[in-house]
């Protein structure tokens, strides 16, 4: 467990990068449906300095993980070129959930998806709290018990089939569902994710696909 002092250090990083968000960033988040402000208020920024654990991630895309405390327990990069690793962490970092703030919206519903950029796309565009868990490994049994408070648990993995007939996102998909007494899995078309689904189709379409109506104002 990080200490206060580690929690503050790396939160001035987070805050760092957002201040040194490049314009190369701001377009590749434009083309994910992710707006400027949207970034701000989740604090996505550039790795601009030559931080220690940072080195080899320079120019890529900084994804903090802040808690409800404001502090932050790590970061993914990704990278916004066509380069491969498309994503990295710091090395030895614990893997944790992201944009978990949203587990305490006074909410009956919430979404677990698969990523970080997933997870933004259903909170902050689409207005469904939403947590993203990178991946099958990444999920940890004592997660289940934070959901604990839901109504209904919306479980969103990647429908993307590989050559050697191999889904990983519905593997992860799967594996979350069998943890959480009250939820629900959520099949996309094939070939998308929440971010590919919500730029062909639309707000609306993202919700109905999960089954959430819109609230009526009084």
């Amino acid at each position: 467990m990080l200490t206060e002092s580690q929690l503050i250090l790396q939160r001035s990083l987070a805050l760092e990068y957002t201040e040194s968000l490049s314009e190369q960033a701001l377009n590749y988040l434009d083309g994910r449906g992710i707006s400027e402000k949207t970034a701000a208020n989740k604090w996505l920024g550039t790795v601009a300095n030559n931080n220690p654990g940072h080195e080899n991630y320079q120019g890529w895309l900084s994804i903090p993980y802040i808690v409800a405390t404001g502090g932050v327990v790590g970061f993914k990069f990704r990278r916004i070129d066509e380069g491969l690793p498309k994503y990295g962490a710091p090395l030895g970092q614990k893997s944790h959930l992201y944009n978990v703030t949203d587990i305490n919206k006074q909410s009956s519903v919430i979404a677990i998806c698969e990523g970080e950029l997933d997870a933004i796309i259903l909170s902050e565009v689409c207005d469904i709290p939403a947590v993203g868990c990178p991946g099958v490994s990444s999920w940890k049994k004592h997660y289940g018990k934070l959901f604990q408070g839901f109504e209904k648990v919306l479980i969103v993995g990647d429908n993307d089939n590989k050559e050697d007939g191999s889904n990983p996102g519905q593997d992860f998909a799967r594996r979350v569902a069998q943890e959480i007494t009250q939820s629900q899995v959520i099949l996309l078309p094939e070939g998308m994710d929440i971010n590919s689904y919500y730029l062909a189709e639309g707000v609306d379409a993202v919700r109905e696909r999960l089954g959430i109506q819109w609230k009526k104002s009084a």
